[in-house]
């Protein structure tokens, strides 16, 4: 009768081992918490990264600028987007950048605001309407229009001069946020289904 082969269990062997079996060093674990981290910021789109960076920063007026001269572009925008409150720290970043962008704006800006106030104008389309031979100020009320609505000064082109300045304050965002979410990873911390909604009234 043939005996059967011995078969040696590597794992059996006398060899000694670094490390118990099924152990796991805590300098490994660490190692792999902080490749996780890395990871997952590099992952972070760069407009995210932009859009955040932006809403931590401080609102810096631009050189020059007064208490007056911000308070007429918040009541200018107010008219323009037909929205009475807008947030005061998002108005201020749009007015720098929009400075920024061009020399002429605030000059522009404060003629268009007293174009409305002479001529008792109330609505944007009427203002728009009125103003329509003048280039340059329609010009300025689209630029205002658009970084409100938006969230962004500029449109990049060549050169890529767009501007972050709000993403989840955006006014787009208004008009349909009674069905639409804003654009994220997660709609809510987990289990938000079992939480009834707000019901918000829509803006006639």
């Amino acid at each position: 009768m043939k005996q059967r082969p011995v078969v040696v269990d590597e794992r059996s062997s006398n060899q000694p081992t670094s490390e118990p079996p099924g152990a796991f060093s805590a300098s490994r674990r660490k190692l792999m918490l902080l490749a996780g981290a890395s990871f997952a910021l590099t992952s972070i789109p760069h407009w995210l990264q932009q859009a955040s960076a932006q809403n931590l920063t401080p609102a810096v007026p631009p050189a020059g600028a007064n208490n007056q001269q911000q308070t007429d572009f918040m009541a200018l925008s107010a008219l323009l987007t037909a929205t009475p409150k807008l947030n005061p720290r998002t108005g201020a970043r749009i007015y720098s950048a929009l400075s920024t962008q061009a020399i002429e704006f605030e000059k522009q800006a404060a003629a268009l605001w007293q174009y409305s106030r002479d001529h008792k104008i109330e609505d944007v389309d009427n203002l728009a309407s009125a103003i329509a031979s003048d280039s340059a100020l329609t010009l300025v009320l689209h630029r205002i229009i658009s970084a409100w609505y938006l969230g962004v000064v500029g449109d990049g082109g060549v050169t890529g001069g767009a501007k972050v300045i709000a993403f989840e304050q955006a006014l787009m965002f208004d008009q349909v946020r009674d069905a639409v979410v804003v654009p994220t990873y997660c709609r809510a911390a987990p289990g938000y289904w079992v939480t009834q909604p707000a019901v918000l009234k829509a803006r006639v």
